[in-house]
């Protein structure tokens, strides 16, 4: 462990620890590890354990009971899906995935455009993208879904979304570290507090990039919110919501401004939804992740919201990314000196680099990051507020509503510059394409 920190020796290192753990049948150790130091040979260890942990937990590869005859077809991909009963089954070039759907659901009402979008979203490590070719314009929907995750910044677009927002949980159908209690806690207070329940959505779909060697986990950012996708025209929606922040929006990997309007990445696949009769949406992109803690705080929700995925159903496990960077400014109780905390803090360039930065001001830790002191010499409060720039990009329907809400919980940014000139990496940011 202690050669992780050495660049002629770290890839040594990891491999030994790697193979140890998976020596040892420390399955979950596996897959965690690797996700902390991605390569070839850990991601190839990592999708193994799978398997592994899968076949330990009594998990089969489900197939369908009458069609688990049918092989992929590179012809016509619209031809890959299914339906028995209530289950939505995706035939992909390696396997079979599901959806468990409620009762509106029909695959022949639904509309290909949509079963277009939604390969777009799940094939895309597989290197395959589905081109529209629609015989006939989807017509845009009535209502609103937000792909809910349960965590601070999904509460903070429910928040400022309309009432009637449908709120959608992919829930994930198989065994693994990710642990459901702590969003069921909350998703329990909405239906008791606020009478609005919650559609979940039991699925595997996360499998589907392991069959090239990569950890469990979504396809795309998008691929949270895939089971609202296949449930639009049941739902008759016309609009599907994210709760993507400042972080992953306006700032490229957390570290440099960027005009975000201008990206391909939001260009590309506003067209992609917009031709499956879809508004996309980021009701909060012009809120930083510690702007959405303020909203859910004075909203009386985070007594009921924790972002940890390892919690035991009340408390996060202290030691991962997500709790130094949530729990942490809350004041709950983190491991400063665990392993994944030390790890992530001596990256360079370093995930979610600015709400970090933020976090350690917060946990008043700067003594303990000497070698961030450049980066920590002036305050970040501002860093809590909101960037008006950003509701420009929220769709005229809804703008209105989110702009009033906003304004309810937080306070403009003093100047849109500060976040404008965000560079905190320009060794890397000089070099990137």
């Amino acid at each position: 462990m202690k050669e992780l920190a050495s660049i002629p020796n770290h890839n040594f290192a990891v491999d030994i620890i790697l193979r140890s753990f998976y020596n040892e049948q420390n399955w979950s150790e596996v897959i965690s590890f690797s996700e902390l130091h991605p390569s070839r040979n850990s991601n190839h260890l990592s999708s193994k354990a799978e398997s592994k942990l899968f076949a330990q937990n009594g998990f089969e590869d489900a197939k369908p009971k009458i069609n688990s005859h049918q092989i992929w077809d590179s012809e016509n991909l619209l031809s890959n899906w299914y339906q028995e009963e209530n289950r939505l089954w995706f035939r992909y070039p390696k396997g079979w995935v599901f959806w468990d759907m409620p009762n509106e659901f029909s695959l022949i009402k639904t509309h290909e455009s949509l079963l277009n979008l939604a390969m777009n979203i799940l094939l895309q490590p597989l290197g395959i993208r589905q081109q529209f070719e629609l015989k006939g314009a989807r017509p845009f929907g009535k209502h609103a879904g937000l792909a809910y995750s349960g965590g601070v910044d999904s509460t903070a677009a429910a928040i400022l979304l309309p009432q009637d927002t449908i709120l959608s949980y992919h829930h994930r159908t198989f065994p693994s570290e990710l642990n459901h209690e702590l969003a069921e806690r909350l998703f329990d207070m909405w239906e008791q507090e606020h009478g609005r329940s919650i559609l979940r959505v039991p699925s595997n779909h996360e499998l589907i990039r392991t069959s090239v060697g990569m950890p469990t986990g979504f396809s795309t950012d998008f691929a949270a919110g895939v089971h609202l996708v296949l449930l639009s025209d049941a739902l008759d929606l016309g609009t599907i919501a994210f709760g993507t922040p400042i972080d992953n929006t306006w700032l490229l990997k957390g570290a440099k401004f960027r005009d975000f309007s201008e990206s391909t990445y939001w260009v590309r696949w506003k067209k992609y939804f917009s031709q499956a009769g879809l508004h996309l949406e980021f009701p909060i992109n012009h809120i930083s992740e510690a702007g959405a803690m303020k909203i859910c705080k004075k909203n009386g929700y985070m007594d009921y919201i924790n972002s940890c995925l390892r919690g035991d159903g009340v408390n996060g496990c202290g030691k991962c990314w997500k709790c130094f960077n949530k729990n942490g400014p809350l004041g709950r109780k983190i491991q400063f000196d665990s392993h994944e905390i030390q790890t992530f803090l001596s990256k360079s360039p370093m995930p979610t680099a600015q709400h970090a930065l933020w976090a350690i001001q917060v946990q008043k830790l700067e003594q303990r990051v000497p070698h961030l002191a450049s980066q920590l010499r002036n305050p970040l409060t501002w860093w809590e507020g909101y960037y008006p720039p950003g509701l420009d990009l929220i769709g005229q329907r809804w703008r209105a509503e989110i702009e009033t809400n906003t304004k309810k919980f937080l306070q403009p940014m003093i100047s849109s510059a500060q976040l404008e000139e965000i560079d905190i990496y320009p060794q890397y940011s000089r070099s990137a394409p």
